[in-house]
């Protein structure tokens, strides 16, 4: 009697025999050769391969047997899942039950790299675990052993976090609702400019900004509240925090709750000892005032990190420069909240406030309604974003 073959598993792909990649045929013989091949992303995973095999017989021994998937069946296997965590070419991603660690699938790092948008902190991904030899395959980190996946697609961002850092753009963190821009009132100094550089760069992602000045505490003279000040008359949400007395930390709290954050600013301005005392269940290491004189960073990787209180917030490392990115210079006037109404009264429509004559905003700045910290920080970024168009030319 013929068995009826209707009643079980579906073949799900096509074995096929494929050689090696190319870094397990020939290593490279010194550094420079392996960093060219590095930069050129040569080490990468097949696109389809769900499962293989090696046995060292002869010829054997430089192939591997994977499996075809139909990519119209295929979709039906991908999982949603939410990168909480960056390591190098690794992100790890959360699918609500367990953490995997998912490399990218090489056709979709190839258009995300032209698009100069990688994988990022926050990003809504679709992925497929990888199989090997029938069973799920395992990557370390940090002494824990996660499954692993290949991430085939990415959803679209509501709204990212850019900087021009090594002269590429880097997405510090995608699909927050608020970013919170901390400076410490002492040790680091405090630099107003640096902030209004996140602050040009958290409007152009299309984020609420808050500025928040940490470690009140050392404020002898008063220049943290000055600041603060400043930045309120603007229109910006400025609060004054300090773990030591714990200032403000409760109306901090309030402004994160249910809310999807990221944390950014240069180290050592206490990010991490600011968010273990709002949420002590988080248990961040914290560095001290040795490491920042030493340029190290306590915290060294981008995590999502999840609130006891409602919501999410992203913890970066500290950043001690932030160039701004994806900003022409006859753009730069509609980020600072304060020009915004006096554009149009500029004698000429493409005014750069400048150097032109009859600028409202040279005017504004004459009477005081125009901070000159904040008219000095535009003029430099101006400057900025001048320079690189020209690169680009």
């Amino acid at each position: 009697m013929a068995k009826d073959r209707s009643k079980g598993p579906k073949k799900q792909g096509r074995k096929v025999r494929v050689d090696f990649r190319k870094n397990r045929e020939k290593t490279a013989r010194d550094k420079a050769q392996w960093t060219r091949h590095y930069r050129e992303d040569s080490i990468q995973h097949e696109d389809t391969a769900k499962e293989q095999s090696v046995r060292a017989k002869g010829e054997l021994s430089r192939k591997r047997t994977v499996i075809i998937h139909d990519e119209s069946t295929g979709e039906k296997t991908w999982q949603n899942g939410l990168v909480v965590r960056m390591r190098g070419l690794i992100a790890e991603v959360d699918d609500g039950h367990e953490i995997w660690a998912c490399t990218v699938r090489r056709l979709l790092r190839t258009r995300l790299i032209k698009e100069r948008h990688p994988i990022t902190v926050g990003d809504r991904v679709r992925f497929v675990s990888i199989d090997v030899a029938g069973e799920q395959s395992q990557q370390v980190s940090d002494d824990r052993e996660l499954p692993e996946g290949v991430i085939q697609d990415v959803e679209e961002r509501t709204t990212t976090l850019v900087r021009h850092y090594d002269r590429r753009l880097q997405v510090v963190a995608a699909n927050v609702d608020l970013a919170l821009i901390v400076a410490a009132a002492d040790q680091p100094t405090l630099r107003p400019h640096l902030i209004d550089r996140y602050l040009v760069a958290v409007h152009c992602g299309d984020m609420r900004p808050v500025v928040c000045i940490n470690k009140t505490d050392l404020d002898c003279d008063g220049f943290a509240e000055d600041v603060a000040e400043r930045y309120r008359s603007i229109g910006y949400s400025a609060l004054l925090a300090s773990v030591v007395d714990h200032r403000g930390i409760d109306e901090l709290r309030e402004t994160l709750r249910d809310q999807t954050s990221v944390l950014v600013g240069p180290s050592g301005v206490g990010k991490s000892s600011l968010l273990n005392t709002l949420d002590p269940n988080l248990s961040l290491r914290v560095g001290s005032l040795t490491d920042l004189q030493r340029g190290r960073h306590t915290t060294t990787t981008a995590n999502l990190l999840k609130w006891a209180f409602g919501g999410y917030v992203v913890d970066t490392p500290g950043m001690r420069q932030f160039d701004i990115a994806d900003v022409e210079a006859t753009e730069l006037e509609a980020y600072f909240l304060e020009f915004v109404d006096l554009i149009s009264k500029c004698r000429f429509p493409d005014c750069s406030h400048t150097h032109e004559e009859d600028c409202a905003v040279k005017a504004a700045l004459e009477e005081g309604a125009v901070f000159q910290e904040r008219y000095d920080s535009y003029c430099k970024m101006y400057e900025e974003c001048r320079a690189k168009e020209k690169d680009k030319h």
